[in-house]
């Protein structure tokens, strides 16, 4: 059944006078034929009064009871004088004219009544409609809800899980890691003379480097630290973090584009060098996703409760097989990436109370969502 739309009020009243005008005519124009053509015969009155039942009903279907019963009694008043001084009626004509003045109001109050049923059955049906929908979005909202919940759930089990056997593993590594950098070191300086030697060393160098730096995101994922919070600007911890990623985005000629806005004074409760953090990694993200020149944009949002920022880049976006498992340890999509970074920024932000969402941008690259309560 197709929703009904109600009209608006002046167009609605604008048609009831209409209507209401028609009836009239309708009515006066039947009357008129009664009382000009008197000298023909009964039979003509009787078939002509027949055609009164259409606009009563009409009425009625439009007006409900009211305008059946009152076009009724309209009626019965116009016909009454024809039948009191029509003195060609016979007993059983005038007993007739009574029968179609009756059954001329009780179809008029009948159709009325049935009218009224339908409209009050109709709307019932609108309502229930109504709450129908709002009931299934609901559900639909919760269903979304419970789902995100649940993932939430097993990301947290899966870092957990890893994070204990990181931990062991970095201190593990860490101790011959420091030794080898300390040889190597040692080694280029006595054959500095020596250019293949030294470049070797260079090489070895920068790697012990990169292993230092994954056994340090091993251990800030495995052994997150206890958030000392305190309030501060959001703004205020933006700006640090902007200056701080500075030499980055000139080094890859990107532009930051950053939205001002009240929200920039919302004060959060936070741990500021988490939270900058945080930032800092969303903004690397930014970087190498999208390379060599353009824009990244750097706006405010805005949730029941929450207050945040988003980045988006112009980069090539997340593959959509991808995207479940961006939050996953080790999980990365990047060559030299360690896959610990989105979940380390997951851990800081649940251990907040915060919330980070990331989508695919319909003109490329992809926007990242970071929300913190606010005060």
């Amino acid at each position: 059944m197709l929703n009904h739309i109600p009209e608006p009020p002046a167009r609605n009243r604008a048609r009831a006078l209409f209507d209401l005008i028609a009836i009239g005519l309708v009515v006066t124009i039947l009357t008129i034929i009664h009382y000009t053509n008197y000298h023909y015969e009964m039979n003509f009155h009787i078939l002509l009064q027949f055609a009164y039942y259409l606009p009563v009903i009409y009425a009625a279907m439009r007006f409900g009871p009211a305008g059946g019963i009152l076009s009724g009694l309209v009626i019965t008043l116009l016909i009454l004088p024809f039948m009191t001084h029509f003195h060609a009626l016979d007993p059983s004509a005038i007993y007739t004219q009574w029968v179609e003045i009756a059954l001329i109001n009780i179809i008029g109050w009948l159709t009325g009544f049935l009218t009224g049923q339908e409209r009050r059955a109709k709307r019932k049906y609108q309502i229930a409609l109504t709450v129908q929908k709002e009931l299934v979005e609901k559900l639909k909202k919760e269903g979304q809800e419970r789902e995100r919940l649940l993932g939430e759930i097993r990301q947290t089990e899966r870092i957990t899980a890893l994070g204990h056997m990181s931990a062991g593993l970095a201190h593990e590594i860490r101790n011959p890691l420091g030794i080898m950098k300390v040889s190597i070191q040692m080694l280029a300086q006595e054959k500095n003379d020596d250019e293949v030697v030294s470049e070797y060393c260079r090489v070895l160098l920068e790697e012990c480097e990169r292993l230092n730096r994954l056994v340090s995101e091993f251990l800030s994922f495995a052994r997150p630290k206890e958030p000392i919070r305190e309030r501060i600007t959001l703004g205020t911890l933006l700006d640090e973090g902007v200056s701080l990623i500075q030499p980055a985005l000139r080094q890859n000629h990107i532009e930051l584009e950053r939205t001002q806005n009240l929200i920039d004074e919302h004060e959060v409760e936070v741990d500021p060098d988490q939270i900058k953090q945080v930032i800092l990694n969303i903004l690397l993200n930014a970087i190498h996703a999208q390379g060599e020149g353009g824009v990244i944009l750097l706006e405010w949002v805005q949730q029941d409760g929450f207050v945040g920022f988003a980045v988006s880049d112009e980069g090539p976006g997340i593959p959509a097989e991808a995207m479940p498992y961006i939050y996953d340890p080790f999980f990365t999509t990047k060559e030299k990436g360690t896959g610990l970074g989105l979940s380390v920024v997951h851990r800081i932000l649940d251990q907040h109370g915060g919330k980070i969402s990331a989508a695919n941008r319909s003109e490329g690259g992809v926007r990242v969502e970071i929300l913190l309560p606010f005060i």
